[in-house]
């Protein structure tokens, strides 16, 4: 098996397991009427966790800590197979039918720089589809499928850093396969690119506030004399 075989065998599990859950679990009381997505990945990831207690390969799953809106991962689990144990991170991204040009930010670099740093790699992106069903919602497919998953490290490399400091891609772009190494590079590209953008966004705002001064100056000239003739 060589690194691609196993990056393949981490995804069909992962992707078994929530499909079950989905086909097990089509409609939800949770309403579709405004951003249904942490509730959705909070309930998605609990049954993840429970599916997985006595699984072939996947091991000690744990759902995000309640409240910790910050953590780098909604559901972690550890891929076992003969002599290797992989933490995999998931992150799970709920998109409402209606809303499939999206562009929704993914998280941001400095995860899974650390992420990396602490020897592990694979953070895993599941994309699940739902619209409003009565007073609920239900789940659907998107191109014939409950689910899209890929590894940050396969992302379309239309992927982008915002001002912010997130990562970004649209929904409906297909990830590519590439390797770890690629990856690598590819990411400090976007980054590298991301900050040059905001600093020549910065260095036109520092150029602008010279021109703005001087019309600040000349207008405030313009109203003091306008007032010293009044009180005269």
């Amino acid at each position: 098996m060589n690194i691609k075989d196993l990056e393949d065998l981490i995804k069909e599990q992962i992707n078994n397991v929530i499909v079950d859950i989905l086909s097990n679990n089509p409609n939800l009381n949770i309403s579709a009427k405004s951003r249904a997505g942490a509730e959705i990945s909070d309930w998605i990831e609990k049954r993840f966790v429970e599916a997985t207690k006595n699984h072939d390969y996947l091991k000690d799953s744990e759902s995000a800590p309640q409240g910790k809106t910050k953590n780098p991962w909604d559901a972690k689990t550890f891929f076992q197979i003969n002599d290797l144990r992989e933490e995999i991170w998931i992150d799970f991204k709920a998109f409402k039918l209606s809303g499939e040009d999206s562009n929704p930010d993914i998280g941001t670099p400095i995860k899974i720089i650390e992420f990396i740093k602490n020897g592990s790699f694979y953070l895993l992106y599941v994309y699940i589809y739902y619209e409003e069903y009565n007073n609920g919602l239900r789940f659907i497919q998107q191109n014939d499928k409950l689910t899209k998953v890929y590894f940050l490290k396969d992302i379309s490399n239309t992927f982008r850093r915002t001002p912010t400091g997130q990562l970004q891609v649209n929904i409906l772009a297909e990830p590519t396969y590439r390797t770890r190494g690629e990856f690598i590079d590819l990411l400090m590209l976007k980054i590298k690119e991301g900050l040059e953008r905001q600093r020549d966004s910065a260095i036109k705002k520092l150029n602008k506030l010279t021109t703005e001064a001087i019309l600040l100056k000349q207008k405030n000239s313009e109203s003091e004399k306008i007032i010293l003739q009044k009180l005269q």
